[in-house]
């Protein structure tokens, strides 16, 4: 393929505007030099990290915490034991499963007698392949790594201590703790920001629960103001400028808020300017909001927006003047001018598109490769024009077996996708089902 493009930008030179042509233009189209409605507002956001900041903790609170909890915040306590299994097949009848745990029970009774059997014993008799070979050693492990009754089981034991037998989903097991790993307990001074940051957490989720009523009840009985609820609560009034009704892309906070932004620019919060409701905009945070001051959407005046709409009809009548030059030379080649404006030839695929863009690859794997060389103009909108030539058409190069196995891998992926879909669609439309409310996107409690 051999490539010609007749960009905008190397016909702006020749457009020449007057004020009557930008007058026309922004006329036609007033409707792109609309502003959006605003509104200037202030807020207050009740949450469990915002009554942290207000939370004062006493000395002998922290200690008694400290004291009460150092074990287990200065690590995860590992233990480590070995155990014998005997396995019960799924579905095994009433007498089968008795078999085998009078025959563990033999067991527990034979190393209970000798402690120190114990390995041999898990060598010679457990089923568990992975660990029978080390006497049935399992290594270190914490909380949460096994199976709960067994995990139950060995946290119970002293070291040393050979436990009952212990029903699993894999069958019977026999555990005897061999050693105990706990971390060393830290400092009261090496803790205590951490134990600080935990208290003030916990009272806050408290205080929230135990606030939300009263700071919906005074948000909305002092309807005019946002000081008094903030007082009451020790929080902040926050302020934003500029909102619209549809936040910007990439925006967080709780100003994204689709509910929020409803009640905000709701007809009774801009005629009165008065507070909206407690609103729920995450799990344990609500926020009241009210308008201070509103710009309703209007056109701006073509004072305002002349440089925009200068450079809108600058781009449009270039692209223009582009498309036009690029259609006159089609029609010069095709009927044998000389080529040379034509880029050397290159080679193309739907896998090595050579950034070309989708509009001029699709155009050239699209030419009739009975005819050749073939010509196609493509028109690219405000990007200007395209002159393709195809000059050959190539057969497809043989892949490896394995690139060959990822593409029928992938295409199977989209079919499954799409059949996934179209029966999600059907299911919905069955049902009748009308999804009212947007996945959330992650918010924070600061607006942006």
């Amino acid at each position: 393929v051999r490539l010609a493009r007749f960009n905008p930008s190397e016909f702006a030179a020749q457009v020449t505007l007057t004020d009557a042509d930008l007058e026309a233009f922004y006329k036609t189209n007033a409707a792109l030099f609309q502003s959006q409605e605003q509104a200037d507002v202030e807020y207050l956001v009740l949450d469990a990290a915002a009554l942290q900041q207000g939370i004062t903790l006493a000395e002998a609170d922290v200690r008694a915490y400290y004291e009460q909890n150092a074990a287990r915040l200065s690590g995860n306590e590992e233990r480590r034991a070995s155990h014998i299994l005997l396995t019960v097949a799924p579905g095994a009848s009433a007498a089968d499963k008795a078999a085998v745990r009078g025959k563990a029970a033999a067991l527990l009774a034979q190393v209970k007698a000798d402690p120190k059997s114990f390995a041999d014993a898990a060598k010679a008799q457990s089923q568990d392949p992975g660990s029978a070979v080390n006497g049935g050693d399992l290594d270190f492990f914490a909380r949460g790594a096994m199976v709960k009754p067994f995990e139950d089981a060995a946290f119970a034991l002293q070291k040393g201590g050979i436990s009952e037998l212990v029903e699993t989903e894999f069958g019977f097991h026999i555990i005897q703790l061999t050693d105990i790993k706990a971390p060393p307990v830290r400092s009261f001074e090496s803790m205590r920001a951490q134990i600080e940051a935990d208290l003030k957490k916990q009272q806050a989720q408290k205080l929230f629960a135990e606030s939300a009523e009263a700071f919906s009840n005074l948000v909305y009985e002092q309807g005019d103001n946002l000081k008094t609820a903030a007082e009451r609560f020790k929080l902040t009034v926050q302020t934003a400028k500029g909102l619209t009704r549809k936040p910007q892309a990439g925006a967080t906070g709780v100003l994204t808020n689709e509910r929020l932004l409803n009640a905000i620019f709701a007809a009774d919060s801009i005629d009165k300017k008065r507070n909206t409701e407690a609103i729920e905009t995450a799990s344990g945070q609500l926020v009241s909001a009210r308008i201070i001051n509103y710009a309703p959407a209007r056109t701006q005046p073509l004072a305002e927006v002349a440089e925009q709409v200068r450079q809108r009809l600058l781009a449009q009548r270039a692209a223009e003047l582009a498309r036009a030059a690029g259609a006159k030379q089609l029609e010069a080649w095709k009927s044998g001018a000389d080529t040379a404006g034509l880029a050397a030839a290159q080679v193309l695929s739907r896998d090595k598109a050579q950034n070309i863009g989708s509009a001029v690859l699709n155009a050239a794997l699209s030419a009739n490769p009975k005819q050749l060389p073939a010509w196609v103009g493509v028109d690219l909108g405000q990007q200007g024009y395209a002159v393709v030539k195809v000059e050959k058409v190539l057969p497809r190069q043989d892949r490896e077996a394995q690139a060959k196995a990822q593409e029928v891998q992938q295409y199977n992926q989209w079919w499954s996708s799409a059949e996934s879909l179209a029966y999600y669609d059907t299911l919905k439309e069955r049902f009748k089902v009308r999804i009212k409310v947007p996945a959330p996107a992650p918010q924070t409690a600061s607006a942006q």
